[in-house]
C-alpha cells in the first residue's frame, strides 16, 4: 500500500517544479523540472535543433497547437513572429520567428526560437542567468554588433556554428534570453524578438 501511495504522489510532486507558472513553453504538457539531476525534455535547450517541444524547421501550425493562440503576433511578407508569455508575475517570454520558403512550400516554418526564462537549460546548467563568463567556456561566440540592441544596453552573442545565440545584459554581464536557429546559419543572426 505504501509503495502505492508513493507512485501516485511521485506526478504530483514533480508537476509544481515549473516556476513559470505554466506547461514548458506552454506545451500543453507540465514537465518535472529536474528528475535526478538530469533535465526533462520539456525544459532542454539543444543548439541548432530546438527548445523543449519547439524544433527547428516545425511549421507553425504545430507550434500554435501545441502552445496555443499566440498572445502577440506579427506577421508580413511571409515572415512571422509569434510570442506567448508565462501567466505569473515574470511574464516569461517564448517567442519564434517562422519564414516561408515563397514560390517553394506554402508552409511557414519556425527558423529562430527565443526563451528568456531560466527554466531553460543546455544539457551543461546554462540558462539565463548564466554569466557571460561561463557561457564562453562552453561556446564559441562572436559578437553581434547591432544599433537596435546597444539602444536597449543587450550585447548579443552568437555560436554560429551550433546555433545558439545569448543576449547580455550590457551591465551585469549575465544571460537574459536565449535564441537557437539552425546551426551554420548565419542569416539574420540577430533578430529582435524581445
Amino acid at each position: 500500500m505504501k509503495k502505492c501511495f508513493l507512485i501516485m504522489l511521485l506526478p504530483v510532486l514533480f508537476s509544481c517544479n515549473n516556476p513559470a507558472g505554466k506547461s514548458a513553453a506552454g506545451s500543453g504538457t507540465t514537465d518535472s523540472a529536474e528528475i535526478n539531476g538530469k533535465i526533462s525534455p520539456g525544459q532542454l535547450i539543444i543548439p541548432g535543433e530546438g527548445i523543449a517541444h519547439l524544433t527547428i524547421g516545425l511549421p507553425v501550425d504545430s507550434a500554435v497547437a501545441r502552445l496555443g493562440r499566440p498572445d502577440s503576433s506579427d506577421a508580413a511578407m511571409g515572415s512571422a513572429l509569434m510570442a506567448w508569455y508565462s501567466k505569473d508575475a515574470n511574464r516569461y517570454r517564448t517567442a519564434i520567428f517562422a519564414r516561408r520558403n515563397m514560390g517553394n512550400e506554402d508552409v511557414s516554418r519556425i527558423k529562430m526560437i527565443m526563451v528568456n526564462s531560466p527554466w531553460f537549460k543546455t544539457k551543461d546548467g546554462i540558462s539565463t542567468g548564466t554569466a557571460l563568463a561561463a557561457i564562453e567556456k562552453n561556446y564559441s561566440l562572436k559578437h553581434v554588433d547591432n544599433a537596435s540592441t546597444r539602444q536597449k544596453r543587450v550585447q548579443v552573442f552568437d555560436d554560429i556554428n551550433n546555433g545558439i545565440a545569448f543576449d547580455i545584459d550590457s551591465g551585469s554581464k549575465k544571460c537574459i534570453a536565449i535564441t537557437v536557429h539552425a546551426a551554420g546559419d548565419s542569416s539574420g543572426t540577430y533578430i529582435n524578438m524581445r
